[in-house]
């Protein structure tokens, strides 16, 4: 399978599936759950404006896309309690920094698995 084959669009929607599933249970109220899922839909606005503006497959960049939202995804699985926590002293204090809240294991998690995926996308693009 190419990085241009039509499969890419479904698996680029189980990726945002996954991600929307993984992240919702985080969010504490509507406001977060509408920014979390402007992620997807900007994204792919991005991805449309560069196949577009460099005349590349926008079927090309699927790969990235797929690898960016199943990296973040899996970055926060088994860490519902700890962002709803977090999300929640977010909504209660906004304009603080981040690092005042409270401890956020689920960074190190993604510091690991966003690199990984999106790195293997990134080699799979430059390779097919």
């Amino acid at each position: 399978m190419g990085r241009t084959s039509p499969w890419w669009w479904l698996f680029a929607a189980i990726g945002v599936a996954v991600y929307l599933a993984v992240m919702f249970p985080g969010m504490t109220n509507g406001r977060q759950r509408i920014w979390v899922s402007c992620g997807p839909a900007l994204c792919f606005v991005a991805a449309a404006t560069y196949s577009t503006t460099y005349d590349t497959p926008l079927t090309g960049l699927l790969p990235l896309y797929c690898g960016a939202f199943l990296g973040i995804a899996l970055g926060a699985v088994g860490h519902r309690k700890a962002m709803r926590a977090f999300m929640t002293w977010r909504a209660e204090n906004p304009g603080k920094p981040d690092d005042e809240g409270p401890d956020v294991p689920w960074m190190l998690q993604m510091a690991f698995t966003l690199p990984v995926f999106l790195g293997g996308a990134i080699w799979y693009v430059s390779a097919y």
